[in-house]
């Protein structure tokens, strides 16, 4: 009897070691998952599939190019964002190490909106390029300002009318009607006739935006459309353009060789999904930025305009 004593108030420290433990091992469980969600750093925006997650981080197959020791975010909703540093890259994967251990419950449970009147929805991705809308005939020019598979946001001057039914157009990523759900001032809200295929919008994103870092100043003549855009990179001028197409095991493969930067990206939007990691490089065989080619493009269509 002593000695069962002596071992009940001998275990009080093990007991706490015991809690410790067990709540380590809490924060050590991972879940496995498909969950998607939008992934942001200063590198970029785009979404990702978080594909397993613990209280202290996650594993996230990603389009953006993220590097060890960024900060990302992932916002699952408008309101429910985890943030964290990028600890490990493999190929499409990182790994991400949250700031501080999150709540799993919360973070699984189904949000609760209703009670406000207001639908959870996947954060859209905050961008800028032109679109074309057509309101039967007539042709409207407007600018993207954020965009999901759901449905698209735009400024423009023109009126539309609520509930109308248009079509919108942009080069290389998509042509499909809507319907005019709200406009405030000179910003529209469209919703699209169906979901847009998230594959299809994610490599669109990552080629004009996330698949390689743009610098500072590309992104800067990229968003201006300066003139002087063709002079950001001259490895651009050193054709042909080669299209190459990568495996998992490191194995390229030559897609096509190209005169054109815009049939490059239009080559290397068709063939991304097939392979693991696209590229395209010049006749040196540099490889070259998706920034780069993109400035090349438009000093293409700008140089066909003025001919």
């Amino acid at each position: 009897m002593t000695n069962m004593i002596e071992s009940g108030t001998s275990s009080a420290p093990p007991s706490d070691n015991i809690v410790v433990d067990e709540d380590r091992r809490k924060q050590d469980r991972h879940i496995a998952m498909l969950r998607l969600a939008k992934i942001k750093a200063e590198s970029g925006e785009g979404w990702g599939f978080i594909k397993n997650l613990s209280a202290t981080g996650m594993m996230v197959e990603i389009h953006p190019n993220f590097e060890l020791g960024d900060t990302v975010s992932a916002l699952l909703t408008e309101e429910q964002e985890l943030t964290g540093t990028v600890r490990w890259r493999k190929k499409a994967l990182a790994g991400i190490e949250f700031s501080t251990p999150i709540d799993m419950a919360k973070v699984l449970s189904k949000p609760n909106d209703a009670k406000q009147g207001r639908v959870s929805r996947l954060p859209r991705i905050e961008m800028k390029h032109p679109i074309n809308i057509y309101q039967g005939s007539r042709l409207v020019h407007a600018d993207i300002c954020d965009i999901s598979p759901a449905g698209i946001c735009v400024r423009t001057e023109h009126v539309f009318e609520i509930g109308k039914n248009i079509r919108l157009s942009v080069p290389e990523l998509l042509d499909i009607s809507g319907t005019v759900r709200w406009q405030s001032g000179a910003r529209v809200g469209i919703v699209f006739s169906q979901r847009l295929p998230l594959d299809d919008l994610m490599v669109w994103l990552s080629t004009f935006y996330r698949a390689a870092r743009i610098d500072t100043g590309e992104l800067a003549v990229l968003n201006k459309g300066a003139d002087t855009a063709g002079s950001v990179n001259s490895g651009a001028d050193c054709l042909p353009f080669q299209v190459i197409g990568h495996d998992d095991l490191g194995k390229e493969i030559l897609i096509d060789t190209l005169y054109s930067a815009t049939e490059a990206l239009t080559q290397f939007k068709a063939t991304s999904k097939f392979f693991y990691r696209v590229s395209i490089r010049n006749a040196d065989n540099e490889e070259l930025s998706i920034g780069t080619i993109v400035l090349r493009a438009f000093d293409e269509e700008r140089a066909a305009a003025k001919a």
